[in-house]
């Protein structure tokens, strides 16, 4: 089995051959079979060009044993209510028995063809350039916005609730990291579990390349700089990865990331442009940014109009003038941020950017803060503040509120019904029906993702809230620290700045913060209309606080995510790989090489029952 084509083909075979006796049990070809088995296991797709389009089966096929399945009792076709052209397909009570024995034959034919063998893979989902280039076309034709870039197209994608809708974008994927379980002969290099990957039929990147050391490695590193444009997709660098696992295991992680990789990055690509205006922006905490608005360019393989200048003191170092030439590049190939300006006699010639005093939003006075480079609005009322608020309020980084984005918070902003994130929270569903083209179905779904964020886990509300320093890992660590909301009223009682990943400066602004009798007030608001956020794992005892886990084998009485939901109750934290920093093992059935790895190491190894019983003895009840 050379490659991954192959892989697939033969497993397609073989679940054909597993198939073959069942279909002829039941009087069905196979294609009949598997439209009721795609039915079934899909249930969010039901017409007959879904089954052509995801499942890849042609429609005549589709056509003649859809109408045999009708014929036959299997299936029923209903009437899609406001569009008689188009059918849904049903599967009727007949069907369930070919359905049941269908699930199992999957599930033992999924057994049979991986038993013994259990991966995990980490890997980069991407959209190809042309594949970009299609999509907003499409886009622009629908009268809809196109997308700025691949990575954004891509992430967009994956974010889809209608699932159907990423299935129809063209994603691709690069797999570039595994763990193994249950392998005789594990690989032993990075470079050999790749190419077992491949074997597996995962893609991996097709030139990867396994050098002989660092010279040859950085030339190589060197030969991409002009190549990647030739690729099919957007990179802005290479990964260099020692190749032996086992010096990847002692080397280990650090906080963000492993100590056995690190990123050449490549000169950025570059592009000079006309400066026409700066524009300035209010955020969520009142801090003024300058947006650099440009002669659209080119650049990095997408068109640049807007870049930001983050402060004023980067607009004064750089000597930035409207009118000017300047040079622009992309952060990480993504963010478009001004470098240089061209420096010729006409620039000289343009007058001074003069640094605003007042806000230009609602002309209060700026102000500067302690410490910090950037102005801020002084007004707490500030229309633009306010707004950006609600708008990260109801972003995915905070509470996530589904189809509720800035076109509907500038509507509901402008009609008076909102103007805290509180306020979002005492909207009727009437009051949807205002904004302009919203019906009942579309202010009832924005209605309800209001009220289901209510429930949105206490790390979510506490980056919500934009405390000074608190972005989404400061967060989390706070809410599986103390829980609660109520614990915040009560927070003179804990060591806040000794919690380890909270610094003096956080602490004491998160201590300040709910130690202020006004914000007190507004979470006692908020738990008045029902939002009282809780941490998603609640811990029962901290016997296992500081401890790193490591699960193997198959567990008997406990699925592998139970038992991680009990070991972090515990205050105990799972991890997945094996080292001398690992507090103990626990080792279910057929152990892998990790149970090999502890004892090397002389780790500590607990059968599953040795581990529950400890738990038991040691649980609060």
């Amino acid at each position: 089995m050379r490659t991954g084509i192959e892989f697939a083909h033969k497993i397609s075979l073989a679940y054909s051959a597993m198939c073959k006796p069942l279909c002829h049990q039941i009087n069905l070809p196979q294609t009949a079979f598997d439209i009721l088995m795609f039915l079934s296991n899909n249930p969010e797709f039901t017409t007959a060009r879904d089954i052509v389009e995801i499942r890849k089966i042609k429609a005549n096929l589709v056509s003649v044993n859809v109408d045999r399945l009708v014929n036959d009792g299997y299936l029923i076709r209903k009437e899609v209510e406001g569009d008689r052209r188009k059918h849904q397909l049903v599967c009727t009570p007949k069907a369930d028995e070919i359905i049941n024995m269908g699930l199992i034959l999957q599930k033992n034919f999924v057994d049979r063809i991986f038993e013994d063998i259990d991966v995990e893979v980490r890997g980069e989902i991407y959209m190809p350039k042309t594949s970009f280039e299609k999509l907003n076309e499409e886009s622009v034709e629908l009268g809809e916005k196109p997308f700025a870039n691949p990575r954004n197209a891509a992430a967009g994608s994956i974010r889809q609730l209608d699932s159907s809708i990423t299935a129809q974008r063209d994603l691709s994927i690069f797999v570039y990291n595994s763990t193994f379980e249950n392998l005789e002969k594990p690989p032993k290099t990075h470079y050999d579990s790749m190419m077992y990957l491949k074997k597996l039929g995962f893609r991996i990147n097709p030139n990867i390349k396994l050098c002989k050391n660092i010279e040859e490695a950085i030339e190589y590193c060197k030969e991409w700089e002009t190549k990647r444009f030739e690729l099919n997709y957007a990179t802005d660098g290479v990964v260099i990865k020692v190749n032996k696992l086992a010096y990847q295991e002692e080397l280990g992680f650090t906080a963000r990331a492993p100590k056995w990789a690190t990123a050449y990055k490549f000169p950025p690509e570059e592009a000079t442009t006309k400066l026409l205006d700066i524009e300035l922006n209010v955020g969520k905490t009142g801090a003024i940014t300058p947006v650099a608005i440009l002669a659209a360019v080119n650049l990095a393989g997408s068109k640049v109009a807007r870049a930001s200048l983050h402060n004023f003191e980067e607009i004064k170092r750089l000597d930035i003038r409207i009118g000017d030439e300047v040079v622009i590049k992309k952060a990480a190939e993504i963010i478009p941020k001004v470098i240089r300006v061209v420096q010729d006699e006409e620039h000289f010639k343009r007058p001074v950017y003069n640094v605003p005093k007042i806000c230009p939003d609602c002309g209060a006075r700026l102000e500067t803060r302690p410490d910090e480079v950037n102005l801020y609005c002084s007004n707490p009322e500030c229309s633009s503040l306010l707004k950006a608020k609600l708008e990260f309020w109801v972003s995915s980084d905070a509470m996530d509120i589904d189809k509720i984005g800035p076109g509907v918070i500038e509507q509901l902003f402008k009609k008076g019904l909102v103007r805290t994130p509180l306020d979002l929270y005492k909207l009727k569903k009437e009051d949807f029906l205002t904004i302009d083209g919203y019906k009942e179905k579309s202010a009832s779904n924005m209605y309800m993702s209001i009220q289901n964020s209510k429930t949105q886990p206490l790390s979510r509300f506490l980056t919500a809230l934009t405390i000074k320093h608190v972005g989404k890992e400061t967060a989390e660590i706070l809410a599986n620290e103390f829980k609660t909301l109520d614990r915040f009223y009560h927070i003179d009682n804990y060591d806040v700045i000794d919690i380890p990943g909270i610094g003096q400066k956080t602490g004491m602004e998160v201590r300040d913060y709910f130690n202020n009798e006004k914000n007190l007030q507004l979470m006692d608001e908020f738990k008045a209309v029902g939002v009282n956020p809780v941490q998603d794992v609640e811990r029962v005892s901290d016997i296992l606080k500081g401890q790193k886990v490591v699960l193997t084998g198959t567990l008997t009485n406990m699925t592998r995510d139970e038992a991680e939901e009990i070991i972090k109750s515990m205050g105990g934290k799972p991890t997945s790989a094996v080292s001398k920093n690992t507090s103990f093992v626990i080792a279910g059935e057929n152990p892998g090489s990790k149970f090999d790895k502890a004892r090397e190491l002389g780790v500590k190894i607990l059968t599953e029952k040795e581990f529950l019983e400890m738990m038991k003895l040691n649980s609060i009840n």
